[in-house]
């Protein structure tokens, strides 16, 4: 890797999220120099700060959020914050947009003119849609199905007008990411397996998905921080293994230590069920497929996940009971 790409000045959004909240102190044990952008700061996350991280507040995300005291001096920003969509339901399909696509747009344009050479964005499989048998690499069409999905995809598309010599735009895709205290689908899945609740998902055992685990993403991230092949393309990113619904109940009970008390209701009566529940977005991703070729992250910047899926579940059942359990 090239001398001057080892130690950045690096500004990340929505680093107290699930995700941030593990980038930093990787990207501060590898050299570089980290602003973290939140919202608001809380007096008591600034105990105990290292000096290689400082702290600025840029209040509420949209087309009009002041970027300007936190890229001074920066040469990359990764750009995490979002409505993360597992706290989507209910907002209008503008406030969405506000946050993820206008807010990422204004951040761009404003990074470009502070003298930001790297913008890397936290995007979403969902972009390419809900399900697909088939695994989804970088050139298939966007073809989000919800508005989240729509927004980042407005995003992405924003990102790539900016994208030229002078700063570049690597954009991330990653599938359901899993670790300790991970919020929406994945966090209720780890509450389930210490709770031994029964489930009637014994018979999906036909689909296919793939996951990323925190660590994978993070070490990804870190990989395309410093390697310039990663600059201007767009790289998906997941665990080497795909696993079925029922498999991954299994591990995460026997992880947790717990009977998973799965019992067996044919596929075609819970798609039934949620139809007529209107909640069929929720029990496609039980049921459904979807999984990624993160090929091209191999090819073209050498990366491997350094956890298995099974570690990286393991791990993240380990690890649940710190955050409220």
């Amino acid at each position: 890797m090239l001398t001057e790409y080892r130690r950045q000045r690096v500004l990340v959004t929505g680093a107290d999220g699930f995700v941030g909240r593990a980038l930093v102190p990787a990207l501060v044990a590898d050299g570089h120099w980290v602003l973290e952008a939140v919202r608001r700061i809380r007096p008591d996350l600034l105990v105990g700060q290292k000096p290689d991280i400082r702290r600025v507040a840029v209040g509420n995300l949209g087309g009009r959020t002041d970027w300007r005291e936190a890229l001074a001096d920066c040469t990359v920003v990764i750009h995490l914050a979002a409505a993360a969509h597992q706290r989507t339901a209910g907002r209008s399909v503008q406030s969405l947009r506000a946050i993820n696509a206008e807010a990422t747009r204004e951040l761009a344009r404003q990074a470009r003119e502070a003298g930001v050479r790297h913008f890397i964005f936290m995007s979403s499989i969902g972009v390419l849609g809900q399900s697909s048998k088939a695994a989804l690499a970088e050139s298939a069409s966007l073809a989000p199905a919800e508005p989240y999905a729509r927004t980042k995809a407005e995003a992405e598309e924003a990102l790539w007008a900016l994208a030229d010599n002078q700063m570049a735009v690597t954009v991330v895709r990653p599938p359901l990411v899993h670790g300790p205290g991970a919020p929406g689908n994945f966090g209720r899945l780890l509450d389930w397996a210490y709770a031994g609740r029964a489930l009637p998902l014994a018979a999906v055992t036909n689909n296919h998905r793939s996951f990323v685990g925190r660590g994978n993403l993070v070490d990804f991230i870190g990989h395309v921080l410093v390697n310039p092949g990663a600059r201007n393309q767009t790289f998906h990113v997941c665990d080497e293994q795909t696993i079925s619904t029922a498999e991954l109940l299994y591990t995460l009970a026997d992880a947790a230590g717990r009977s998973s008390r799965l019992f067996s209701v044919p596929p075609r009566l819970l798609h039934a069920g949620a139809r007529i529940l209107r909640r069929g977005d929720t029990i496609e991703r039980l049921l459904g497929s979807l999984t990624v070729d993160s090929g091209k992250a191999r090819r073209l910047l050498g990366w491997q996940p350094p956890w298995t899926l099974e570690q990286g579940l393991q791990h993240a059942v380990a690890g649940h009971r710190d955050y409220g359990l």
